[in-house]
């Protein structure tokens, strides 16, 4: 089904795209092109990849020997026959194009992407070994010193790209605890349980390390933001105490300048004013799912502790305490229809989103979402994810609404196109619409 336009075509069409990436599209990727003409190609590109997965290489473990290693917990999949790469393979966190968009690794050995070169020669993307576009990797920071305990700077940092960082202020979450985890959840899942398995019940981490490693990387080169989020907890008066323990040793390694994102639950008034003083410039509490009915099964815990119409009182004081533009929810894409005890029908799961967009962008909080990813240990590790053309008409859908609500006129454009920066968070497509197709008035 073609995307319904909230913006006249002509109108998008003025706006134009900057995409200028060298693309080959096989037959699978025209037929997208041919259904989602207005979208940029790498887009189109990026939303296939990370729906389908990568498979692993010889040439992956040979980028990942060098270049920045990805988090492994998010891969659908562990590299295979690890012994054969060495104990020490790794695979890279993000494929970069020609025109700069990201695309985050998730390993799938039935994918029809292949990564084919090597660092002398260049890279390659591949589809079904077809070349599709050259592609490289950023390369590891090389620190001159360890951390105070001797351990590597690199390993406590959480690097997700060239000047950007991603933090956790605990790694354990009581809805995991209680049996109340969300169900697409990697930390409720299956770290909350290996904690407990050890007899450690964890209330928070602790962070001196992580700091220690953010303050050695914010002297070597500049750090743009880093990303604080972690597990929940039940009562969300003790979740604020740590978000401020961990956002104010942050906020004081790293300098005035960065910008601090705390990814979250829905705080009261006083919550958010403790966040903001402790120095966090953004709040991203994520709603995960819009209708009601779902809450109970899909964020189980969520909705008994909190409940939705509480975390919606949340975001609007969230505004008025961090401003507009400076406050998001996102959600995650697909859920809906890989439920089997939900079934949507694939236009219903996008009038979904589109209530909730409208929702959200009335009451001036910025709407995201990301792809459901069958995470190893969470209940839709086997799922038949949805096609990528649903995902592409979630980002159309949403890109139009934002430039009706005005909402991308908040944000300078290039790097600061949108919400979130299109350089780490790579797996979604949201941030890289406004920034390809020039969408934002300020830039």
């Amino acid at each position: 089904m073609k995307p319904r336009l909230l913006i006249p075509l002509d109108v998008l069409l003025l706006l134009g795209s900057k995409s200028m990436a060298n693309i080959q599209f096989d037959d699978r990727l025209k037929n997208l092109k041919g259904l989602f003409p207005e979208t940029p190609d790498t887009i189109i590109l990026k939303a296939d990849v990370l729906r389908e997965g990568i498979s692993f290489s010889p040439e992956m473990a040979e980028a990942g020997s060098w270049s920045l290693p990805g988090a492994a917990f998010l891969s659908r999949e562990a590299i295979p026959d690890r012994e054969s790469y060495g104990a020490d393979a790794r695979v890279p966190n993000q494929m970069i194009l020609e025109d700069d968009t990201r695309i985050n690794t998730e390993l799938e050995q039935i994918s029809p992407y292949v990564i084919r070169g090597n660092r002398e020669s260049g890279y390659s993307l591949c589809r079904n070994d077809m070349p599709i576009t050259p592609i490289k990797f950023t390369e590891r920071p090389v620190f001159d010193h360890e951390l105070s305990d001797g351990s590597p700077v690199a390993r406590a940092l959480g690097q997700r790209a060239e000047h950007c960082a991603a933090i956790v202020h605990t790694v354990f979450c009581e809805y995991g605890r209680d049996s109340m985890e969300c169900t697409y959840c990697f930390l409720g899942n299956v770290q909350t349980p290996r904690i407990l398995e050890t007899g450690q019940h964890l209330k928070g981490t602790s962070h001196n390390r992580t700091i220690e490693a953010c303050a050695a990387a914010a002297k070597l080169f500049r750090l743009d933001h880093v990303v604080v989020s972690g597990g929940a907890f039940v009562d969300t008066d003790l979740e604020v105490k740590s978000y401020v323990k961990t956002i104010s040793a942050l906020r004081k390694a790293v300098g005035p300048d960065t910008r601090i994102t705390a990814v979250c639950q829905a705080f009261d008034e006083a919550g958010w004013r403790a966040l903001k003083e402790a120095g966090a410039s953004r709040v991203q509490p994520n709603l995960e799912v819009w209708d009601e009915e779902l809450w109970s099964r899909v964020i189980p815990g969520k909705e008994k502790a909190i409940g939705k119409t509480r975390w919606m009182e949340g975001l609007k004081q969230a505004v008025d305490v961090f401003g507009v533009g400076e406050v998001a929810s996102s959600f995650v894409g697909g859920i809906e229809l890989c439920d089997p005890r939900i079934a949507y029908t694939e236009d219903k799961a996008v009038d979904s989103a589109r209530a909730a967009y409208d929702s959200l962008l009335e009451k001036q909080i910025v709407p995201m979402f990301g792809m459901l990813t069958k995470a190893r240990g969470t209940r839709y590790e086997h799922v038949d994810l949805p096609p990528t053309e649903y995902y592409l008409r979630l980002g159309w859908e949403r890109t139009s609404m934002m430039i009706q609500a005005a909402m991308f006129d908040q944000y300078s454009g290039g790097v600061d196109s949108d919400f979130s920066c299109y350089k780490c968070v790579s797996h979604k497509i949201c941030q890289d619409y406004p920034r390809l197709m020039e969408l934002n008035n300020n830039s």
